[in-house]
């Protein structure tokens, strides 16, 4: 479990996120959606580390954050941040093997397994023995959200509920892979793995995969809850700015577009109709 109480942070008397609660306790798939500024990143990297934090408390599982090392607490959290450089010239291999070095008691070969079977399923085969720092943007985040997945697998025992942050993990991704990221954390979340709290910015997207959504606009979180609670097109449009409409497609699908837009293959009622 994850608890925030009234957490702030502020720059010289400028409040870059305003007093937030946040609590979870459950496997979800949580998305962290608003505009430009709107203080995402932050709050992700307060909640997943308590960076930066000007005032209140996070614990995880009843325990205070501050109270933590960082041994313990990686084997319960991994962050994937937005910048993808290492100062160092390792290999796409020495980078997810890196990962495991906070298992030292995870058998040789359970680790290898593991690695394995992340590199087989986020097809990394043909990275592994190239240098990192020479990869493209988008293989760099592939290869940063195997790293995270393998920081979070362990050998055995029952463990509690895992939370996987991802701060824009979509960035330099094709349509293809960024799908199959989302794929593949919503099913860590469907087979009890554990949590993701993501941050994106494609609503169609969120709409899709989040089970719950923290609409946050100029520092402050505005709603928070299902994604049919949250992602209403009057407060979408107040949010962005810009007017939107949710459609359903003629086989059964919802998206967001901007009300301009016009097609008559489309049903424009909010609800279908």
């Amino acid at each position: 479990m994850i608890e925030a109480k009234n957490i702030s942070f502020a720059v010289k008397g400028r409040h870059i996120l305003h007093p937030v609660d946040f609590k979870t306790d459950k496997e979800e798939f949580i998305v962290i959606l608003g505009p430009n500024g709107a203080g995402k990143s932050t709050l992700v990297k307060m909640l997943s580390s308590g960076a930066n934090r000007s005032s209140g408390s996070i614990s995880y599982y009843g325990k205070e954050l501050k109270d933590w090392t960082l041994e313990g607490l990686s084997r319960y959290r991994a962050y994937m941040h937005q910048e993808s450089m290492i100062a160092s010239n390792f290999t796409v291999r020495e980078v997810l093997e890196m990962a495991r070095y906070r298992h030292p008691e995870s058998k040789a070969g359970f680790n290898q397994q593991v690695i394995e079977r992340i590199v087989s399923e986020l097809n990394l085969e043909n990275l592994l023995d190239q240098e990192f720092n020479f990869l493209s943007g988008g293989e760099k985040q592939r290869v940063q959200f195997g790293r995270v997945l393998l920081q979070l697998e362990s050998e055995g025992e029952i463990q509690p509920i895992k939370y996987l942050f991802l701060d824009e993990p979509l960035n330099n991704l094709d349509v293809r892979y960024q799908i199959e990221l989302l794929r593949y954390a919503r099913k860590f979340v469907d087979d009890k793995r554990g949590s993701v709290i993501i941050v994106m910015h494609d609503i169609n997207l969120c709409y899709q995969y989040a089970d719950r959504v923290l609409l946050m606009q100029k520092g402050k979180l505005i709603l928070d809850g299902t994604v049919d609670e949250v992602m209403t097109p009057q407060v979408l449009s107040e949010t962005y700015q810009i007017e939107l409409e949710q459609v359903r497609s003629l086989d059964g699908e919802i998206f967001y577009r901007h009300l301009s837009y016009s097609s008559s293959l489309l049903d424009k009622s909010p609800h279908g109709g």
